[in-house]
């Protein structure tokens, strides 16, 4: 596999959540917007997990996007992504996402030096306007919306090819078993437990069945963070954001994750998470096998969700109600579906993968 730049040597989580560098400020990023692109623009910071994100406007021009990554990317990695950018927009331009806008020399993105020892990938692109899907109002249109657009991402993405492909990023759900370690991290007892069975789970049942399923590069965090959508139309998807997490895995893993970032927190959390594959199943099926697996990856995800971030969270406890902020609903879920019958859950996943 493609190596990771730093890796945290207990846990073997990626440089990308174990490193915290400092931010670029705004008078850096209109230099940036200035000396690289050609434009003359006023900058304005936006949130991100690890990396120095901006938006830029200019007079009476579109605004654009502008990233500086955290210097824990690899550098391959981070031109895999620009990469499948371009590929994508080649294979399947009506997609909603964002654009490559190149630099004065042509370039697709390129290495600024930032201080000693600390180089990182620019990108600047588009500027995807919408509501995060995770800030308002979910309908099942919009749900359903989600499962076609991520088929139509995956078909566009069947034949992307990139020596960085196969990089190791802790989201990656084929890693899980390596984050074992992190488990020290969950302080409560019974919440510890709970996510060692389900890692005890994917290794059992589905890290054996690895190698018989079908691989391609996946966006990998069909999340409401990086889904937008029309504040004044919720049913209508406006983009799709964030390829930080793009790796060659199981397609499976794809659509559990989409799944599982649609979980509710009433009393049926499945509900959401079937609206996502049925949409999904209106463009392309899974086979057999990947819908017997598919409980046990969408359980892992959840899982993932709130490891990863106590974790991180312990590590900077300066960030924690950012990191740890879907932690309590993720628990929520777990209980709700905990209280049920896998069985049912496993029924329910099925009829909606062929419906």
């Amino acid at each position: 596999m493609f190596p990771a730049s730093i890796r945290d040597e207990t846990t073997g989580i990626g440089a990308g959540l174990s490193v915290v560098a400092p931010q670029i400020d705004q008078r850096t990023a209109e230099r940036i917007a200035r000396e690289h692109y050609g434009i003359e623009a006023r900058a304005t910071p936006l949130l991100g997990e690890k990396d120095s994100n901006f938006r830029l406007d200019t007079e009476g021009g579109p605004s654009s996007f502008l990233k500086v990554l955290s210097p824990g990317e690899n550098a391959a990695v981070s031109s895999m992504h620009t990469q499948a950018l371009l590929h994508t927009e080649r294979r399947a331009p009506s997609l909603p996402l964002p654009r490559i806008l190149p630099t004065l020399d042509g370039l697709a993105d390129f290495r600024l030096g930032v201080g000693a020892g600390d180089e990182r990938t620019v990108r600047l692109t588009s500027f995807s306007y919408g509501r995060a899907q995770s800030g308002g109002e979910r309908t099942v249109a919009q749900r359903r919306g989600t499962g076609v657009l991520m088929a139509h991402l995956q078909d566009a993405l069947a034949d992307f090819e990139h020596p960085a492909a196969d990089h190791e990023t802790s989201w990656d759900l084929r890693g899980v078993a390596g984050l074992r370690p992190a488990l020290a991290a969950l302080r409560d007892a019974a919440q510890r437990r709970r996510v060692e069975q389900s890692l005890d789970r994917f290794e059992t049942w589905l890290a054996p069945r690895l190698t018989t399923l079908p691989f391609q590069v996946v966006h990998n965090d069909f999340g409401g963070d990086n889904i937008l959508v029309d504040p004044d139309e919720p049913d209508r998807i406006t983009a799709l954001i964030d390829f930080g997490d793009m790796v060659r895995t199981a397609r499976l893993f794809d659509v559990a994750i989409g799944a599982a970032y649609q979980l509710g927190a009433d009393e049926d959390p499945l509900a959401g998470g079937l609206d996502v594959l049925a949409g999904y199943a209106s463009v392309k099926r899974l086979s057999e096998a990947e819908v017997a697996l598919l409980p046990i990856a969408i359980e892992t995800r959840m899982a993932m969700r709130v490891l990863i971030p106590e974790w991180r969270a312990e590590r900077f406890p300066e960030r924690r109600a950012y990191i740890t902020r879907n932690s309590a609903t993720v628990w929520h879920q777990f209980d709700r579906l905990d209280r049920g019958s896998r069985d049912e859950i496993a029924t329910r996943i099925a009829n909606a993968c062929n419906a």
